[in-house]
């Protein structure tokens, strides 16, 4: 930074030799006849030296001042920062440097469809098995995220979504909320749509919301959206009665209606599976809109989370054996037609120029549902790569490079701020995402070197993983889920597994693990992508360890406190004329 600063002022000092020497040819002139310097002739060399003299210092110390902070530490921008403090740096400078990325004018149309536990192989540009010809069509247009990073299940991957902070730190690191917990997504924390509504965008949030609605200023119309329509909770017991029975799994005990419209219940739309629901809606939101102000369309569908319940027609939508997988397909199939409904009608608006459309999976796939995330390792709810290194693309015409997969690394929170900063805002400091606009838009390297991709302090559940660089370092339960901690020896969650279409698909041949406090991994992801070598026993690697160890050490040390209430019976559906409904806490 100091050598840039300084040759630039070299350039300036060159330019004012250069105006010295001319100062003396004029003086040579008027003296041809003398060789000899008069005492007038050095009192001015004497002063243009000091002058100069005076120029470079000043330089060099505003170029000190300019890099460092009050404290003389790194300029307080990088606080907080998850890269190391001159690679960001370096990054702004060549950043300021340059023009905007894409710059349209006037804030781009932004529209984010988040899928629910879609693996990495249940897209078809991942695998051409899976009917996504929609999406295909407009990943393989646009910028495929070959290497973006979610959270290992729901909840925290939506709340890093929409704040920009890890869930460790957002206060929201435990498991999932769930039907009666009165758990959600802390009040401190500002969401993306309140900062894209103080630029002016009209924001509108379709399908799962899942951060919390145990009273109503956790739900969305208190948190930035101008309307919501859509479900509480993080699943439908049936696609088409929206009935959601508590717990997920075994004998309800609390059961009710889960379809909202702002804030009123719908009871109407019996008979109909919510994605026709939810894209009849995201229809309508386009259908109504004035293009001259910037829209936000946040739609979180539901498919093709479990239960399985493929939409009427598209049951068959591929050949396949398995009738699980047969089933889970025809979700997908489901998820890009309503994908194609979205994109034409913004087409028929005259909107979709101006849009920016952004497509990803909140984390992997489900194999209790038939979800895939060949060839990766580990299911969705865990600490492998198969849990949180999901599928997705961004696509718009205002992107500069287009038609590649970017494999750079970048995590949900980086995409808060690179949303706001596309649409002409700026993300406060005390966020864990990095503005990446010009790695998507342009394809420069990416800013990021390190991701908390999970910590858990439950003592159930303890566990954490850390990417530093090249390295992945996880530690304690691998799982999430309690109760599939406990069917660990049944399940082994930690494997890999064949997709039914291709049963002849290879596996890599590692040891079964057991769901232990004190495990630890390493891997080198860049030779490993798999996970299937350990490296936490290599003498040569234990400074690696020691240092991704300490690193993770500084998360804990500044998380937030856990919290995860019990359930409250004053939950249940049957207080509130049979629906899920807030105002119990």
């Amino acid at each position: 930074m100091a050598d840039g600063t300084v040759g630039y002022d070299n350039e300036a000092y060159v330019g004012d030799g250069d105006g010295s020497g001319k100062a003396k040819k004029y003086q040579q002139g008027d003296h041809a006849d003398s060789h000899r310097m008069t005492k007038y002739d050095k009192a001015v060399l004497f002063g243009i030296i000091i002058v100069l003299v005076a120029v470079v210092a000043i330089t060099l110390i505003f170029a000190v001042d300019w890099t460092n902070g009050d404290d003389g530490n790194m300029d307080s921008r990088q606080q907080g920062s998850t890269i190391p403090p001159t690679t960001q740096m370096a990054a702004d400078m060549t950043t300021a440097e340059r023009p905007p990325c894409g710059d349209l004018g006037k804030p781009p149309h932004i529209v984010l469809v988040l899928a629910d536990d879609v693996g990495w192989n249940d897209v078809g540009w991942n695998n051409d098995f899976m009917p996504t010809p929609i999406l295909n069509e407009l990943a393989s247009n646009g910028v495929i995220l070959n290497n973006t990073y979610s959270q290992p299940a729901c909840s925290p991957s939506r709340a890093a979504l929409l704040t920009g902070k890890y869930p460790a730190n957002a206060g929201i690191q435990h498991l999932v909320v769930q039907e009666q917990h009165p758990y959600y997504l802390p009040l401190h924390n500002t969401l993306l749509s309140t900062k894209l509504k103080e630029l002016g965008y009209m924001n509108h949030a379709i399908g799962k919301w899942h951060l919390g609605f145990c009273n109503w200023k956790y739900t969305p119309l208190w948190r930035g959206f101008d309307s919501f329509y859509g479900i509480f909770n993080g699943y439908l017991s049936d696609y088409s009665t929206h009935i959601v029975h508590s717990p997920f799994i075994g004998e309800p005990g609390a059961s009710g209606l889960d379809l909202r419209d702002n804030t009123g219940v719908v009871a109407h739309e019996n008979g109909t599976h919510v994605t026709y629901l939810f894209t009849e809606r995201a229809e309508r939101i386009i259908r109504n809109h004035n293009p001259a102000a910037p829209l936000f369309l946040y739609t979180a569908l539901l498919v093709p989370h479990g239960p399985l319940d493929a939409p009427p027609g598209f049951e068959n939508s591929v050949e396949v054996n398995d009738t699980r997988r047969r089933e889970y397909a025809g979700m997908i199939s489901a998820m890009d037609e309503a994908v194609g409904n979205i994109t034409n009608a913004l087409k028929d608006k005259g909107m979709w120029n101006d849009t920016l459309f952004i497509f990803l999976s909140d984390n992997g796939g489900d194999m209790f549902y038939a979800g895939n995330n060949y060839p990766f390792r580990g299911n969705k709810a865990s600490l492998w790569e198969g849990s949180v290194k999901i599928p997705g693309f961004i696509y718009g015409n205002m992107l500069e490079k287009k038609g590649y997969s970017n494999n750079e690394l970048i995590h949900f929170t980086d995409l808060f701020a690179t949303l706001l900063s596309a649409a002409g805002g700026t993300p406060d400091d005390d966020i864990d995402g990095i503005n990446q606009w010009d790695t998507v838009c342009r394809g420069d390297a990416s800013k990021r070197s390190e991701i908390l991709l999970h910590l858990d302090t439950f003592e159930a559940t303890r566990g954490a993983a850390l990417r530093m660089n090249d390295y992945k370092y996880i530690e304690g339960i691998t799982e999430l889920v309690p109760q599939r901690v406990e069917a660990h020896e049944r399940f082994h969650l930690d494997q890999w597994y064949v997709p039914a279409e291709h049963p002849d698909a290879p596996i890599p041949d590692a040891p079964l693990i057991s769901q232990n406090v004190n495990n630890t991994f390493l891997f080198n992801l860049r030779d490993d992508p798999l996970e299937t070598t350990n490296l936490a026993t290599d003498p040569e690697m234990q400074d690696i360890l020691e240092e991704m160890q300490a690193r993770l050490q500084y998360y804990k040390d500044n998380a937030a406190p856990l919290w995860y209430p019990e359930n409250i019976d004053e939950s249940d559906p049957k207080y509130f004329d049979g629906a899920w409904t807030p105002g119990w806490c």
